[in-house]
């Protein structure tokens, strides 16, 4: 809105209102209009307040003018194009005060709620809980004050009012008479809530998630240990739906033995297009790593009809690094702990389109677990992210039950060699056990990991009839290390992803 345009709407609300503050000068109480302003082209402001409501917590899903905020959705939608769950609302315009005085604003609440009055916040309760009643006192002049009032609900039922009272007030719902709607297209963008873990409630291990850096809208894809990789997406890594599609829809690839050991899928986009790098077994009966791709996150997907790495010992978990240079490699896991024998992480360079390696090239090894250590038997999960010139590669180590944990190691190369952190970085507590096998993703510049790990038992085990649900926490880079939460998953409620 140009700003003579905005002046024009605060001069009409200012006349709605019976002008300026008592005491005052209408054309104090607002700026005075340039040569040329559009005041008569202006719509004049409507009573009420102007209702901006976001699905999902995303973009405007519809914009309308409220007379009143007194609302018991219950298990109902509050608009058509907003769901019953997971949206979030804001409501602008101009409060008329009668006469000046201590006024009371009561907002009763069903999930958070935030109140600004004057320009000045006075009710925040920005939380997930049942319907809760809650007040503030201002002291105010006659006349036209802004009001803000923004909300979200979580699940279940939903209910949102607005009221006042005031020494010579009775408590009342407030009036559109007293209201006048801010001007239509000022809804910017939807008040996030805050969450809490996790963010998967079921079964989800090694979960492989994909930050679509070609979309035009945040978007994020999720793949699992399990099945015929089904293939979940997000716009914001706390919402996951079930896009209904997999990496494979019989339930294994071509060359596997079975769909008996389809383990630690990953989606990574290399150039134009979208490779699955997966684990599953040979004809041998073997852990073998494979490839396919396709040119869309969500398929179809075509194998690369035979095992991209095979060893011995078996290969799993298999991610993707492509490198400052533009050099492509494929960073795995192999199983010697299935034999009693050492677990080394390797990378080897790819070719430019993932699906092979390049020419001439050969293993590396990056890492091998220390049975002395945290690590015990076996380091597995890599994911290698570069940061400020330095490389980071987060593993996993244990046995993956409640002895599982997530530890990290550095380098100035791809290559190595890596300088381990020493403790692991991710460890049990009173809520979660065994964390690991995790992806770093990033949203609004701020880096998270998903990961999975197993709800508590009251005796400290791990709940195997859960499974491993999926968790996200920030990362925080602290003296040349990742840190997250206090070193251990987060059990507060959490800033929405992207929002510092």
């Amino acid at each position: 809105m140009r700003a003579s345009t905005l002046t024009a709407w605060l001069a009409l609300a200012l006349a709605a209102c019976g002008g300026g503050r008592a005491g005052g000068d209408p054309v104090d109480a607002a700026p005075d209009l340039p040569d040329g302003a559009d005041l008569p082209d202006a719509a004049p402001p409507e009573p009420g307040l102007r209702a901006a409501y976001f699905d999902r917590y995303g973009p405007l899903a519809v914009e309308r003018v409220d007379a009143t905020v007194d609302f018991g959705w219950g298990d109902g939608r509050p608009a058509p194009e907003v769901g019953a769950d997971h949206f979030s609302a804001r409501w602008t315009g101009v409060l008329d005060v009668p006469a000046a005085g201590d006024y009371t604003f009561v907002v009763t609440s069903d999930d958070g709620v935030r109140l600004w009055i004057d320009d000045a916040p006075v009710i925040d309760d920005w939380t997930f809980h049942f319907p809760t009643r809650l007040e503030a006192t201002v002291t105010l002049a006659a006349g036209p004050v802004p009001v803000r009032l923004e909300y979200f609900e979580k699940d279940l039922t939903a209910e949102l009012r607005l009221a006042w009272r005031s020494d010579t007030l009775a408590e009342q719902i407030i009036p559109a008479e007293r209201l006048r709607a801010a001007p239509p297209g000022t809804a910017a963008t939807a008040p996030r809530p805050p969450y809490d873990n996790p963010v998967v409630p079921f079964d989800c291990p090694d979960p492989g998630v994909l930050a679509d850096a070609g979309a035009t809208e945040p978007a994020y894809y999720m793949v699992c240990t399990g099945g015929s990789f089904r293939i979940r997406r997000s716009a914001d890594l706390v919402l996951w739906d079930d896009s209904g599609q997999a990496i494979f829809p019989a339930g294994k690839p071509p060359w596997a033995r079975n769909g008996g050991r389809n383990w630690a899928p990953e989606l990574h986009r290399v150039g134009d297009t979208y490779v699955a790098y997966y684990t599953s077994v040979d004809a041998d009966d073997r852990l073998a790593i494979g490839a396919a791709w396709a040119t869309s996150p969500l398929g179809p997907y075509t194998d690369v009809g035979a095992p991209l790495v095979q060893d011995p010992l078996g290969a799993i978990d298999a991610t993707y690094f492509r490198d400052r240079d533009g050099r492509h490699y494929l960073i795995y896991k192999i199983d010697g702990n299935s034999q009693g024998q050492p677990t080394p992480i390797y990378a080897r360079e790819l070719a430019p389109d993932g699906r092979s390696f390049a020419a001439g090239s050969v293993r590396h090894q990056l890492l091998v677990n220390e049975p002395a250590t945290w690590e015990g038997g076996v380091i597995e999960a890599p994911w290698l992210v570069e940061r400020d010139g330095r490389y980071y590669l987060f593993y996993s180590g244990n046995v993956y039950d409640g002895r599982y944990r997530t530890g990290v190691a550095r380098a100035a190369s791809v290559l190595g060699p890596y300088q381990k952190h020493g403790a692991p970085i991710l460890a049990n507590n009173t809520r979660w056990v065994g964390p690991g096998h995790g992806s770093v993703v990033t949203a609004g510049g701020i880096d998270y990991l998903l990961y999975h790990a197993w709800p508590a038992t009251p005796q400290g085990g791990h709940d195997t009839a859960a499974g491993r649900h999926g968790l996200l926490d920030r990362i925080v880079w602290q003296d040349g290390w990742p840190r997250i939460s206090d070193g251990t998953p987060s059990r507060s409620l959490q800033p929405w992803p992207g929002v510092p």
